[in-house]
Formats: structure tokens, C-alpha cells, sequence
């Protein structure tokens, strides 16, 4: 069996050539850094690659760190790399001259800060790796720096509806339903836009799609957990299973909504 310091040499080597495969190619060595040796020695492998592909590494990074299972698995780890990551995208924006490509970089950026924010959420149904207080603050920062990145951006509602959920669902993991209100409300006025421009019917409706139910659905926590009265999430979970039977075209969309609300709402109720 081949040592980690070996394949690291066997692939750095070949690293100038890269083959139609890649990052794949490389995942098995990122993934036994990963479980043997930590966060610097990743960080360190990908820093021998050309800006472009060390942007591609970073994301398989992400990917063996979230959807894997191993011993020893944390958040903190992967933190480290995709904080690093996102500093290292910043330095290549900073360091372009054309305005288009500084901000396709920044664009990179924008998206490891979601997906970070994402990935420290407590909404995943079967994600049962340990997260403290600290793990939502970093997830709240991100969501609020990738939405400060997408207005200069000039992103679609898309993009707004979903970097302002999570931003609220950090707040309502850190005990702030208030605040949480304020970007759930930002985060359903999206999603409403998002309703209109698919044809789609507003409201408590079988056949809004998944954006307006499932931001109703968040909302409906935040108010549960600033003390009112569940129905609003009720009344959510009751189309989003009326909608299962009516409209086949969402309904794995809606049963995921189910999965992830009730899965978000237990880890609350913690």
C-alpha cells in the first residue's frame, strides 16, 4: 500500500496534464487526507494547482467533507478548508485586472460562502454530525456575506430567496426568532417573486411550487419559535402533502420540503 506522502508525489506529478476526469481523479488521496492527516494537509496538496483547478479541488473538498461518512468526521475541519478557500478565490479576484473575470471570481466566492452556509445548517434530514453555537454563527456571517456579494452581483431571486433562508434558519438555531422573522420575510418575498414569474398560483396553494411552500414553511417556524400559534406551519405541511397527491411534478420537491421542515423543526425543539 501506497504511503500519503507517495501518492501525494504521484499526483503532483501529474498535476500539469490533467485528465478529462478532473478533480475526480484526485479524490481518493483529498478523501485520505481528509481522514488521516487534517485540514492543512488539503489545503496544502490543492495550493500546487493553477487558480482554476485549485477552485475545482476546493469544491470536490467540500463535497468528500459534507456527503462522506468517516471517523472523526466534523465541521470544523471543513470549515478551515472552505474558509481558506474562499480567502484564496478573493486573492485571484484582487488580482485580475479585467472587471468581468474579477467578478466571475467573485462569484466563486459567493458560492463556497453559500454552500458553506448551507452546509452548517440544521435542516438535513439524516445529518446528524454535532454543531454548536459557533458552527451557526459562521454559517449566519457567510449567508450574510454571499447576500451583500449578490447584490453587487446582481443575482436572481433565486439566489436571494435562498441565501436569506439561510441566514434566518442560523438566527433560529442561535435562539434569535426576531431577527430570524426579518430574513424569513425577505427570504418568502423572493420566493413569491419567483411564484409570479413561473405562472404559478400565491399563497397557501398546492401548486406554488416548492420555493413559496417551503419559505412558508420557515416562516411558519420562526413563528412557532417566537411563541405563536403553529398554524402557519401547519397549514404549510397540509398543502405541501395536499400537492404530493395533485401535482406530480412536485411532489419529490414536496416531500423533501416535508422532510427537511420536520427534520429543522425537531433539531429546534432540541
Amino acid at each position: 500500500m501506497k504511503t500519503v506522502l507517495e501518492l501525494l508525489i504521484a499526483v503532483t506529478l501529474c498535476a500539469s496534464a490533467q485528465p478529462d476526469d478532473f478533480p475526480g481523479i484526485h479524490s481518493d488521496l483529498i478523501m485520505t487526507l481528509i481522514t488521516n492527516e487534517g485540514p492543512e494537509a488539503v489545503i496544502g496538496f490543492i495550493s500546487d494547482f493553477e487558480p482554476m483547478e485549485r477552485i475545482e479541488l476546493y469544491s470536490l473538498a467540500r463535497e468528500l467533507y459534507v456527503f462522506s461518512q468517516f471517523d472523526g468526521q466534523n465541521l470544523d475541519d471543513m470549515i478551515t478548508v472552505i474558509d481558506y478557500a474562499i480567502e484564496d478565490i478573493l486573492c485571484i479576484a484582487r488580482e485580475e485586472e479585467a472587471a468581468l473575470i474579477r467578478k466571475s471570481f467573485l462569484d466563486q466566492a459567493n458560492i463556497f460562502s453559500y454552500n458553506l452556509s448551507a452546509d452548517l445548517a440544521e435542516c438535513w434530514p439524516g445529518d446528524t454530525l454535532t454543531r454548536y453555537p459557533r458552527h451557526f454563527e459562521r454559517g449566519l456571517s457567510a449567508a450574510l456575506q454571499c447576500i451583500e456579494w449578490r447584490y453587487y452581483l446582481e443575482k436572481n431571486d433565486t439566489a436571494f430567496f435562498m441565501a436569506f433562508w439561510a441566514a434566518g434558519m442560523h438566527q433560529l438555531s442561535l435562539g434569535r426568532p426576531e431577527e430570524a422573522i426579518y430574513n424569513l420575510v425577505r427570504s418568502l418575498n423572493y420566493a413569491e417573486q419567483i411564484t409570479i414569474d413561473a405562472g404559478r398560483p400565491l399563497g397557501f396553494h398546492a401548486g406554488a411550487g416548492y420555493e413559496l411552500l417551503l419559505a412558508h414553511g420557515y416562516f411558519g417556524l420562526a413563528l412557532i419559535e417566537a411563541g405563536e400559534s403553529s398554524e402557519h406551519y401547519d397549514q404549510t405541511i397540509r398543502k405541501l402533502e395536499e400537492g404530493i397527491t395533485e401535482y406530480e411534478e412536485f411532489a419529490d420537491d414536496y416531500r423533501f420540503c416535508i422532510d427537511q421542515l420536520e427534520w429543522a423543526r425537531a433539531r429546534l425543539e432540541d
